[in-house]
């Protein structure tokens, strides 16, 4: 019988991923998926004798899956440096699949589950600039669909500094590009646009507080940096920097999606320059156990932005 294959499409064509297989293959070598999950475990406990521990092997059986799996990609996967073992890009890369394979055996085990038995416990969410707090009534269908979920919005300025940190589990962070030691997807662009509220005369600017630059010193950011010298209304959340504009406080750079459907706002005639650009990405660490409550809240994120933003 097919299965169908939950992984992305590029480790379809890096894996070479059958959907009748029970294994993948690279270089004209098998990759045996127990190798991977071998692997998974030696990056999460940070050395062979732990994971061999965990996974209740010896810790010669650990190196010689590791080896075997070295020899099935052709590339090195562990790597030393001044902060001790890390995994190579090729590492990550299999971190990468190995934890959308882990969330599709959590999506299955749940899909399985006897009847009455639902993903429960608690999921820490972060969201840059308050993301993740301006997106929470879109959360409504996802808690409904699992109501023994548990969910912590984790006050941050930065999304991905909260992950890397483990201070979340899942992240809706606003960035150009996703840091190369995370996991996760981009799904939504994020564009801004000078706002002020309709028929206002105020020249006065709305401004993010000098915490959230330092948190957030990309060119996204910049836009709403404070001018030398001026006298401005300091912000350090999207929502509160959208009602300052819709209160009439001053203007701001807004999320285009929030100011143009906002009827006391008028989008004003100046135009983002190209490298302020950026996107809302969803991250997650693939080096930590993924719990089948944070694997349906990954699965389920952009629809959430999705409609968010078909909502307004």
């Amino acid at each position: 019988m097919a299965v169908e294959s939950h992984l992305p499409e590029e480790y379809h064509a890096m894996f070479d991923w059958k959907p009748h297989s029970a294994c993948a293959k690279m270089h004209g070598m098998a990759i045996e998926w127990d190798d991977v999950r071998v692997f998974q475990s030696a990056v999460r406990a940070g050395d062979y004798s732990t994971a061999a521990r965990k996974l209740d092997m010896d810790r010669t059986t650990v190196g010689r899956r590791f080896a075997r799996l070295e020899r099935a990609t052709g590339r090195s996967l562990w790597e030393q440096t001044a902060a001790g073992y890390r995994p190579t890009e090729a590492g990550r890369a299999v971190l990468r699949a190995a934890a959308a394979m882990e969330r599709a055996m959590a999506r299955l085990d749940h899909d399985l589950a006897p009847e009455g038995e639902r993903i429960g416990g608690p999921v820490r969410v972060a969201g840059t600039a308050g993301l993740a707090s301006l997106l929470l009534p879109a959360f409504a269908p996802f808690l409904d669909r699992h109501p023994a979920v548990s969910l912590e919005v984790v006050g941050a300025r930065d999304a991905l500094a909260a992950i890397q940190q483990r201070q979340a589990d899942i992240g809706f962070a606003i960035a150009r590009t996703k840091p190369r030691d995370l996991s996760g997807e981009r799904v939504s662009p994020f564009v801004q646009a000078p706002f002020a509220r309709r028929g206002s005369a105020s020249a006065r600017q709305v401004v993010w507080g000098h915490s959230m630059m330092l948190a957030n010193p990309q060119p996204w950011a910049r836009l709403n940096a404070a001018p030398e010298g001026s006298n401005c209304v300091e912000i350090d959340s999207l929502a509160a920097l959208h009602d300052a504009v819709g209160a009439g406080l001053g203007r701001a750079w807004l999320w285009d999606r929030i100011g143009d459907a906002d009827a006391r706002l008028e989008r004003l005639a100046e135009t983002a320059p190209a490298a302020a650009s950026a996107d809302i990405w969803i991250v997650y660490r693939a080096d930590l156990a993924v719990e089948p409550a944070v694997a349906a809240l990954i699965d389920a994120a952009p629809e959430i932005v999705a409609r968010f933003i078909e909502e307004r």
